[in-house]
C-alpha cells in the first residue's frame, strides 16, 4: 500500500514538472506584482541588498580588521545564498497556505506550488548574483575553472530548496504552529552559520561548522563564485542532504498530499 502511494506520488510530481509554463510563468508574475507601479521594478532587488550588502561590508570589515579585498566577495556571496536558502524554508512554511485558493479552483498537483515558489525565489536570488557579480569585478576575484561549478551547484541548490519548500510546505499546512518554530529555528541557525565569519574563526570548536548543513548549502556555491574548488565534504553532505530530504518528502506527501486540500 505504502508503495503504491508513493508510485502516485511520483507520478503527481513528473506531471507538475510537465506544468512548467505555470509555475515559471506565476513565479515571474508573483515578482512583477510586487514592484509593479515602481519605476526600477524587480531591480529593487539589486539595490536593495547591493546597499545591505554595503553597509555590512563597511561594518565588518572595520570590526573584524580585515581587508576589503578578502572580505567583501566572501560576505556577499555567502549571504546572497544564505537568503535564498532560508527565505525557501520560511516562505516554504505557507507555501500551500497562500496558494490554497488555487488548488480549490484548479486540479493540480501540490508540487506544482512548490515549484513556483521555488522558481521565484531563484529569481530574486538571480537579481542578488549580479551584486556578487559585480563586486568580483571591482576586487578582482580570480576567474577559474571552479568559477564554473557555480552553476551545478545552484542547480543542486534548487533541487534541495525545492524539496524543503514542499516537506515544509505539507507540514506547516498540516500543523499551524511549526512556522513559527522553523522561522525561530532558521535564525538561530543563522548565528551559528559562517556568513559574516570565516570557519577557521571557530578555532577548536570548528565541528560547529561541520556539521552544520546550512554551512554546506552555501560553501558549494561561494568557494566556485571566489574561485576556489568547493570542499569535498560540502559537496558530498549538500548531495546526502538532498536524497536524505526527497526520500523524506516522497514518504511525508505519500501521506498528507491526498489530505491537503481539507487543510487548507
Amino acid at each position: 500500500m505504502t508503495a503504491h502511494f508513493a508510485t502516485d506520488t511520483t507520478w503527481g510530481w513528473w506531471r507538475g514538472a510537465l506544468f512548467w509554463r505555470f509555475w515559471v510563468r506565476f513565479a515571474i508574475l508573483d515578482i512583477l506584482l510586487r514592484y509593479r507601479r515602481t519605476i526600477l521594478g524587480p531591480f529593487w532587488l539589486t539595490l536593495s541588498f547591493g546597499l545591505t550588502a554595503a553597509g555590512l561590508s563597511f561594518v565588518f570589515t572595520a570590526l573584524f580588521q580585515v581587508s576589503a579585498e578578502a572580505y567583501v566577495p566572501y560576505l556577499v556571496a555567502g549571504l546572497s545564498t544564505w537568503m535564498y536558502v532560508s527565505g525557501s524554508i520560511n516562505e516554504g512554511c505557507t507555501t500551500m497556505v497562500r496558494h490554497a485558493g488555487v488548488m480549490r479552483e484548479y486540479s493540480m498537483p501540490p508540487i506544482v506550488h512548490s515549484l513556483r515558489d521555488c522558481s521565484a525565489n531563484l529569481i530574486v536570488f538571480a537579481h542578488n548574483l549580479v551584486v556578487v557579480l559585480v563586486l568580483a569585478v571591482v576586487f578582482q576575484v580570480p576567474l577559474t575553472l571552479w568559477t564554473l561549478f557555480v552553476f551545478p551547484a545552484i542547480l543542486l541548490l534548487f533541487v534541495n530548496t525545492l524539496w524543503l519548500i514542499h516537506f515544509f510546505g505539507l507540514l506547516c499546512a498540516r500543523y499551524r504552529d511549526l512556522p513559527q518554530i522553523i522561522t525561530t529555528i532558521v535564525n538561530l541557525a543563522f548565528l551559528v552559520t559562517p556568513v559574516f565569519w570565516f570557519r577557521d574563526q571557530l578555532g577548536t570548536r570548528v565541528l560547529i561548522a561541520d556539521f552544520n548543513p546550512f554551512f554546506h548549502l552555501i560553501e558549494i556555491v561561494r568557494a566556485p563564485m571566489l574561485g576556489q574548488a568547493p570542499p569535498v565534504l560540502s559537496v558530498l553532505v549538500v548531495c546526502l542532504i538532498a536524497i536524505v530530504g526527497w526520500f523524506l518528502t516522497l514518504v511525508t506527501a505519500a501521506r498528507m498530499e491526498k489530505k491537503l486540500i481539507y487543510w487548507v
